[in-house]
């Protein structure tokens, strides 16, 4: 069984060097994350942000949002798969993909690249970091191929999950809207579409019961508030369908309002901190998917609490 080769004294004074310049490198990606963040994420820039939404957006943004739980569900299967040992099954499952990238995903990540970490056609600025670390050593010319492939692709797992954090912020921002609207409209914990569809319907189906009482609406409207007429299904999937149909529209737009509120209490800059934290581990590891932000699983939380409600009605 052959042994690796030895670490000399240049070899390990130039991998010192290396992660020298990786970690002056990502230092200046964190200087640039509040001007980044001021650019995309407050107005006016919030607006050309989100003014991408228009279009085939708002037909993309509520298909991702029903494809979370099952890109979450297959995630979890990767994670299983490898902590048995299945390193083939694993790697197939992480290649499920996220969802369809909506025109405010693709504008963030090329922006991410372009002006957050400085990658792109016509500038490195990670190898002139690390050429700059080690600039006494005339031999180096820049990464290894095989850390140049390294990097790549942590940097595309790395973007990708930040595009997802989109399609979950847009989900929580949903159940937020739910929530709000079922408080201040029909005064009930309506913390999902499902759950504000079928409250609405058991509302419009005593609204109705009571225009028709023998009494008049006046006293129908007291004797269904004891006495509750349970919604027909076709009104319950009408309403519930009526409900998600205007929250899909709202999932496209509601960056307009959390992107401000994320931006003014820190949530975009701790986000893109940890994803710089993560690639950083990831470019000295030499591995990938050292970056997985929670913010789907919240939504996922979220979820559980809408059924919970629903099975509670």
């Amino acid at each position: 069984m052959s042994q690796a080769p030895p670490i000399t004294d240049d070899r390990q004074a130039l991998l010192a060097a290396i992660e020298r310049g990786v970690a002056d490198y990502f230092t200046e990606c964190r200087a640039r994350i509040p001007g980044f963040v001021k650019q995309h994420f407050r107005y006016p820039g919030a607006w050309h942000t989100n003014r991408r939404a228009l279009g085939w957006d708002m037909l993309r943004a509520p298909l991702n949002l029903m494809w979370v739980p099952f890109y979450l569900f297959f995630q979890a299967l990767a994670w299983l798969s490898k902590r048995c040992r299945l390193r083939w099954v694993a790697r197939q499952l992480r290649r499920v993909p996220i969802g369809m990238q909506t025109n405010i995903q693709r504008y963030l990540v090329v922006c991410a690249e372009r002006e957050l970490l400085l990658r792109g056609t016509d500038q490195n600025r990670l190898r002139e970091c690390i050429v700059a670390a080690i600039v006494e050593r005339e031999q180096f010319a820049g990464l290894e191929p095989a850390q140049e492939q390294a990097l790549q692709q942590s940097l595309d797992d790395a973007l990708a999950q930040y595009a997802l954090t989109r399609t979950a912020s847009a989900d929580i921002s949903n159940t937020l809207f739910a929530t709000l609207a079922g408080a201040f409209t029909l005064q009930k914990f309506t913390p999902g579409g499902i759950a504000i569809g079928i409250t609405l319907a058991s509302v419009v189906a005593n609204r109705w019961a009571a225009w028709d009482f023998f009494l008049g609406p006046v006293l129908g409207g007291w004797y269904y508030s004891v006495f509750p007429v349970a919604p027909e299904a076709s009104l319950i999937v009408l309403s519930t369908a009526s409900v998600m149909a205007l929250m899909a529209v709202f999932a496209c737009f509601s960056g307009l309002i959390s992107d401000p509120v994320q931006s003014i209490t820190g949530i975009h800059q701790r986000r893109l901190r940890r994803m710089l934290d993560g690639l950083e581990r990831d470019v000295i590891r030499r591995t990938s998917g050292s970056f997985r932000p929670k913010d789907a699983y919240l939504a996922r939380l979220m979820d559980i609490i809408d059924a919970a409600r629903v099975s509670m009605i």
